[in-house]
Protein backbone atom coordinates (compact mmCIF):
# COMPACT_ATOMS: atom_id res chain seq x y z
CA UNK A 1 0.00 0.00 0.00
CA UNK A 2 1.46 3.35 -0.97
CA UNK A 3 -1.02 6.12 -0.05
CA UNK A 4 -3.97 6.30 2.12
CA UNK A 5 -6.34 6.36 -0.70
CA UNK A 6 -5.10 2.54 -1.97
CA UNK A 7 -5.00 1.31 1.56
CA UNK A 8 -8.71 3.05 2.38
CA UNK A 9 -10.15 1.23 -1.15
CA UNK A 10 -8.91 -1.61 0.36
CA UNK A 11 -10.40 -1.60 3.54
CA UNK A 12 -13.76 -0.26 1.95
CA UNK A 13 -13.82 -3.82 0.11
CA UNK A 14 -13.50 -6.19 2.37
CA UNK A 15 -16.33 -7.42 4.62
CA UNK A 16 -14.45 -10.36 6.15
CA UNK A 17 -14.79 -10.76 9.90
CA UNK A 18 -11.13 -12.29 10.24
CA UNK A 19 -7.83 -11.55 9.04
CA UNK A 20 -5.11 -14.24 9.02
CA UNK A 21 -1.60 -13.86 9.07
CA UNK A 22 -0.67 -15.21 6.03
CA UNK A 23 3.34 -16.64 5.99
CA UNK A 24 3.26 -19.34 3.53
CA UNK A 25 1.65 -19.89 0.30
CA UNK A 26 -1.10 -17.45 1.32
CA UNK A 27 1.21 -14.76 0.63
CA UNK A 28 1.04 -15.56 -2.84
CA UNK A 29 -2.30 -14.19 -4.58
CA UNK A 30 -2.23 -16.61 -7.26
CA UNK A 31 -2.03 -19.68 -4.85
CA UNK A 32 -4.86 -18.21 -1.87
CA UNK A 33 -6.92 -17.27 -4.87
CA UNK A 34 -7.27 -20.50 -6.66
CA UNK A 35 -6.94 -22.76 -3.87
CA UNK A 36 -8.64 -21.42 -0.89
CA UNK A 37 -11.01 -18.27 -2.81
CA UNK A 38 -9.68 -14.98 -1.14
CA UNK A 39 -9.50 -12.54 -3.77
CA UNK A 40 -8.07 -10.04 -1.72
CA UNK A 41 -4.46 -8.76 -1.40
CA UNK A 42 -2.40 -8.92 1.07
CA UNK A 43 -0.84 -6.02 3.44
CA UNK A 44 2.77 -6.31 4.56
CA UNK A 45 3.33 -7.14 8.22
CA UNK A 46 5.80 -8.23 11.05
CA UNK A 47 4.33 -10.48 13.47
CA UNK A 48 6.74 -11.09 17.18
CA UNK A 49 6.29 -13.54 19.35
CA UNK A 50 6.31 -16.36 16.38
CA UNK A 51 9.23 -18.12 14.57
CA UNK A 52 8.69 -19.59 11.34
CA UNK A 53 10.70 -23.19 10.26
CA UNK A 54 10.49 -26.29 8.06
CA UNK A 55 8.83 -28.27 10.77
CA UNK A 56 5.17 -28.79 9.33
CA UNK A 57 4.14 -32.45 7.79
CA UNK A 58 1.62 -33.33 5.57
CA UNK A 59 1.08 -36.80 6.10
CA UNK A 60 -1.44 -37.12 2.81
CA UNK A 61 1.02 -34.93 0.71
CA UNK A 62 4.26 -36.32 2.11
CA UNK A 63 5.62 -32.89 1.82
CA UNK A 64 6.78 -30.55 4.94
CA UNK A 65 5.76 -26.94 4.81
CA UNK A 66 6.94 -24.14 7.02
CA UNK A 67 5.09 -23.44 10.18
CA UNK A 68 4.76 -21.28 12.93
CA UNK A 69 5.64 -21.82 16.82
CA UNK A 70 5.50 -19.65 19.78
CA UNK A 71 8.91 -17.88 20.86
CA UNK A 72 9.55 -15.02 23.02
CA UNK A 73 12.02 -13.24 20.98
CA UNK A 74 10.78 -14.59 17.09
CA UNK A 75 9.54 -12.78 14.36
CA UNK A 76 8.34 -13.74 10.74
CA UNK A 77 7.07 -11.13 7.50
CA UNK A 78 3.48 -12.29 6.97
CA UNK A 79 1.02 -10.67 4.96
CA UNK A 80 -3.07 -9.52 6.91
CA UNK A 81 -5.23 -11.91 4.57
CA UNK A 82 -8.53 -11.25 5.23
CA UNK A 83 -11.11 -14.26 4.98
CA UNK A 84 -14.09 -16.13 6.63
CA UNK A 85 -12.64 -18.98 9.08
CA UNK A 86 -14.87 -21.54 7.00
CA UNK A 87 -14.53 -24.97 7.06
CA UNK A 88 -12.63 -25.14 3.65
CA UNK A 89 -10.00 -23.30 5.08
CA UNK A 90 -10.05 -25.10 8.25
CA UNK A 91 -9.70 -27.83 6.47
CA UNK A 92 -6.93 -26.74 3.90
CA UNK A 93 -4.64 -25.57 7.56
CA UNK A 94 -5.57 -29.07 9.29
CA UNK A 95 -2.16 -29.25 10.68
CA UNK A 96 -2.01 -26.14 12.51
CA UNK A 97 -4.38 -24.63 15.44
CA UNK A 98 -5.81 -21.18 14.54
CA UNK A 99 -4.24 -18.83 17.36
CA UNK A 100 -5.26 -15.47 17.89
CA UNK A 101 -2.32 -12.76 18.14
CA UNK A 102 -3.03 -9.02 19.48
CA UNK A 103 -2.03 -5.80 17.35
CA UNK A 104 0.45 -4.91 19.87
CA UNK A 105 2.69 -8.09 18.52
CA UNK A 106 2.62 -7.00 15.01
CA UNK A 107 4.96 -3.46 13.09
CA UNK A 108 3.71 -2.31 9.88
CA UNK A 109 5.98 -1.61 6.78
CA UNK A 110 3.97 1.76 6.52
CA UNK A 111 3.81 5.60 7.08
CA UNK A 112 2.38 6.47 10.38
CA UNK A 113 -0.67 8.27 9.02
CA UNK A 114 -1.18 4.72 7.15
CA UNK A 115 -0.89 2.59 10.14
CA UNK A 116 -2.69 4.71 12.53
CA UNK A 117 -5.72 4.37 9.96
CA UNK A 118 -5.06 0.47 9.35
CA UNK A 119 -4.80 -0.36 13.52
CA UNK A 120 -8.24 1.26 13.68
CA UNK A 121 -9.58 -0.81 10.93
CA UNK A 122 -8.10 -3.86 12.64
CA UNK A 123 -9.33 -3.43 15.93
CA UNK A 124 -12.96 -4.21 14.30
CA UNK A 125 -11.45 -7.84 13.30
CA UNK A 126 -10.13 -10.97 15.06
CA UNK A 127 -6.55 -11.52 13.76
CA UNK A 128 -4.96 -15.33 13.69
CA UNK A 129 -1.83 -16.88 12.83
CA UNK A 130 -2.08 -20.92 12.08
CA UNK A 131 0.39 -22.53 14.67
CA UNK A 132 1.74 -26.16 13.90
CA UNK A 133 0.25 -28.90 16.01
CA UNK A 134 3.35 -30.90 15.63
CA UNK A 135 7.06 -29.73 15.01
CA UNK A 136 8.97 -32.42 12.27
CA UNK A 137 11.75 -31.06 10.34
CA UNK A 138 11.92 -32.36 6.99
CA UNK A 139 13.28 -35.72 6.00
CA UNK A 140 13.64 -37.84 2.92
CA UNK A 141 10.10 -39.25 3.41
CA UNK A 142 8.38 -35.73 3.87
CA UNK A 143 11.03 -33.40 1.68
CA UNK A 144 10.27 -29.59 0.85
CA UNK A 145 9.53 -29.30 -2.76
CA UNK A 146 10.83 -26.38 -4.56
CA UNK A 147 7.24 -25.32 -6.27
CA UNK A 148 6.26 -24.80 -2.47
CA UNK A 149 9.77 -22.59 -2.34
CA UNK A 150 8.22 -21.01 -5.34
CA UNK A 151 4.64 -19.95 -4.37
CA UNK A 152 6.05 -18.57 -1.33
CA UNK A 153 8.47 -16.35 -2.36
CA UNK A 154 7.06 -15.43 -5.73
CA UNK A 155 4.27 -13.96 -3.18
CA UNK A 156 6.91 -11.91 -1.62
CA UNK A 157 8.57 -10.72 -4.38
CA UNK A 158 5.18 -9.55 -5.72
CA UNK A 159 4.28 -7.32 -2.77
CA UNK A 160 7.85 -6.33 -1.20
CA UNK A 161 10.17 -7.33 -3.79
CA UNK A 162 13.51 -8.69 -3.14
CA UNK A 163 13.62 -7.18 0.62
CA UNK A 164 10.52 -9.12 1.24
CA UNK A 165 11.82 -12.11 -0.05
CA UNK A 166 15.28 -12.16 2.07
CA UNK A 167 13.18 -11.27 5.35
CA UNK A 168 10.95 -14.32 4.89
CA UNK A 169 14.62 -16.27 4.05
CA UNK A 170 16.06 -14.71 7.18
CA UNK A 171 13.20 -15.04 9.31
CA UNK A 172 13.02 -19.08 8.84
CA UNK A 173 14.88 -21.59 10.22
CA UNK A 174 15.52 -25.24 8.92
CA UNK A 175 16.75 -24.15 5.27
CA UNK A 176 19.26 -27.24 5.86
CA UNK A 177 16.25 -29.38 4.21
CA UNK A 178 15.61 -32.48 2.26
CA UNK A 179 14.58 -30.01 -0.88
CA UNK A 180 13.45 -31.85 -4.00
CA UNK A 181 13.50 -30.18 -7.57
CA UNK A 182 9.83 -30.25 -9.07
CA UNK A 183 9.78 -27.01 -10.82
CA UNK A 184 8.83 -28.72 -14.34
CA UNK A 185 5.69 -30.98 -12.40
CA UNK A 186 5.03 -29.12 -9.34
CA UNK A 187 4.05 -31.15 -6.59
CA UNK A 188 3.12 -29.00 -4.26
CA UNK A 189 -1.26 -29.34 -5.36
CA UNK A 190 -1.69 -25.67 -4.46
CA UNK A 191 1.65 -24.51 -6.39
CA UNK A 192 0.96 -20.90 -7.92
CA UNK A 193 1.58 -19.92 -11.94
CA UNK A 194 4.78 -18.01 -11.18
CA UNK A 195 6.36 -15.80 -13.49
CA UNK A 196 8.86 -17.52 -15.18
CA UNK A 197 11.30 -14.49 -14.47
CA UNK A 198 10.91 -14.77 -10.80
CA UNK A 199 12.96 -18.25 -11.02
CA UNK A 200 16.62 -16.95 -11.35
CA UNK A 201 16.16 -14.54 -8.55
CA UNK A 202 14.95 -16.92 -6.49
CA UNK A 203 17.53 -19.19 -7.09
CA UNK A 204 20.24 -15.89 -7.00
CA UNK A 205 18.63 -15.34 -3.13
CA UNK A 206 18.91 -18.57 -2.00
CA UNK A 207 22.23 -19.15 -3.04
CA UNK A 208 22.93 -15.62 -1.32
CA UNK A 209 20.36 -14.78 1.68
CA UNK A 210 22.06 -11.84 3.04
Amino acid sequence: MESIAQLERWMTAISEPHIVLGYGSLMNSDSRSRHSGIPHDGVEVEVFGFERGWITRSEPELQTYVGAYQKKDGWLNAQLVPTHLDPALQKREQDYRFTPVTIDQLNFELADDLTERLIDWLKLRDIWICESLKVEPSSADYPVHQSYIDTCLAGCLELGGEAAARRFIASTTGWQHHRVNDREAPRYPRAAVVNPAYFAVIDQLLDNPS
